[in-house]
């Protein structure tokens, strides 16, 4: 479904997220393949930045949602086509 550079920057995100990544140099070997130490830098911080909102509003119990979305228990209607489209994009940015 996703080619190594897109799974490079997802393992990386999940490496950042559970805050392991400095542990898996095997990671940041193969995330340097696809892209320079600027753009690892760049894919890092935003990584942390999401965590970060993610835990802000958890935290203070704030919707992110839209009411139609909260209405279906708030679970979006993206598609796995979707997802890996979006990744693509992202991946293209850098």
């Amino acid at each position: 479904m996703f080619n190594d550079r897109e799974k490079s920057v997802i393992k990386w995100a999940e490496l950042v997220t559970w805050n392991t990544a400095k542990n898996d140099n095997d990671a940041y070997e193969e995330l340097s393949k696809h892209f320079d130490s600027a753009e690892i830098v760049e894919l890092t911080m935003v990584a942390c930045f999401r965590g970060l909102m993610n835990r802000f509003m958890d935290s203070l119990q704030i919707e992110l949602e839209d009411e139609e979305v909260q209405s279906r228990g708030g679970i979006a209607n993206a598609k796995g086509e979707d997802l890996q489209l979006y990744v693509k994009k992202m991946a293209e940015l850098l």
